[in-house]
């Protein structure tokens, strides 16, 4: 259970109290201010009585376990989209303290801890170790996650130069995709282009780059279907690529992605792509 401080403050300011004169008969200030501050969790007795003073009920100002951690691992969720894996970082910390018994949540859990020593760490070995764990979670049901483990596991052995590992991964990837293309459809827009446009990227590095075009068309399929900019300038990008190493002509695929980078204001594809459209003496408008 967590008490959220902020709302009991919120409800005793609406009604015009100080912290004495709530605390007045049942606790101290300093336990009120605690609370407010510190979201200190006081003994039921106390809370029942505060809440009744401020003349709310309970659930307003309290959550529990299973609320407090799928509202985390949404958070995780938000800033792995963004790519942003400091913020991944510090709602995992959130979660060390708090008992964890939904499988579905251990397995995202173990699957964020590797991909932050996989992407902030570089510890490929610890990496693959929490991919594992993850991938040990019994559950009978297989979601979009399941694909995004098995592709970062081939990348984390990519970058170890174990290619003949990486590449068991990348197949069992590709037959979970395989069998679960309605799922794929049908899921957060989000999900369903991440999983194609690390496949397209793991696909390049394994040198499979008609799987890479596949795979980057399927992303770009939806995201354009969805109206986004989500992740499009990388997988024109990782298409553009495939389809150069393939001997297409591929400068308006990477002209779309430079120009895409450019207004997402995706720093390190617009700089990667600055340099590509300069050495390729493309004429961008």
């Amino acid at each position: 259970m967590k008490i959220l401080g902020e709302k009991i403050r919120h409800y005793r300011k609406l009604r015009g109290i100080s912290q004495s004169e709530l605390a007045d008969g049942i606790c101290t200030q300093a336990t009120v201010s605690l609370i407010e501050k510190k979201d200190k969790i006081p003994s039921m007795e106390i809370l029942v009585r505060i809440c009744e003073r401020l003349g709310i009920t309970m659930n307003l100002v309290i959550v529990n376990d299973d609320s407090q951690i799928y509202s985390i691992i949404s958070d995780i969720k938000k800033s792995f989209y963004q790519d942003d894996f400091d913020g991944i970082s510090d709602k995992l910390g959130k979660l060390k303290n708090i008992n964890v018994n939904n499988k579905q949540e251990i397995k995202l859990i173990h699957f964020f801890n590797g991909l932050i020593e996989y992407v902030t760490s570089k510890n490929y070995d610890k990496a693959i170790f929490d991919f594992n764990r993850a991938m040990n979670v019994n559950i009978a049901n297989v979601d979009m996650y399941d694909i995004l483990i098995d592709v970062f596991t081939a990348k984390a052995y990519i970058n170890k130069k174990s290619v003949d590992e990486a590449r068991v991964y990348y197949n069992q990837a590709k037959d979970l995709i395989k069998s679960s293309l309605d799922k794929i459809g049908d899921e957060n827009y989000h999900d369903s282009i991440l999983i194609y446009a690390n496949m397209a990227d793991l696909s390049l590095k394994l040198d499979d780059n008609q799987k890479a075009m596949e795979y980057a068309n399927e992303g770009i399929f939806i995201a354009r279907k969805e109206q986004t900019l989500f992740k499009l300038d990388e997988m024109y990008c990782y298409l553009a690529d495939a389809g150069t190493r393939e001997g297409q002509k591929t400068d308006e695929d990477y002209i779309k992605a430079y120009v895409i980078s450019s207004i997402s204001e995706n720093k390190p594809v617009f700089e990667k792509l600055k340099a590509k459209v300069k050495d390729m003496h493309l004429n961008i408008f």
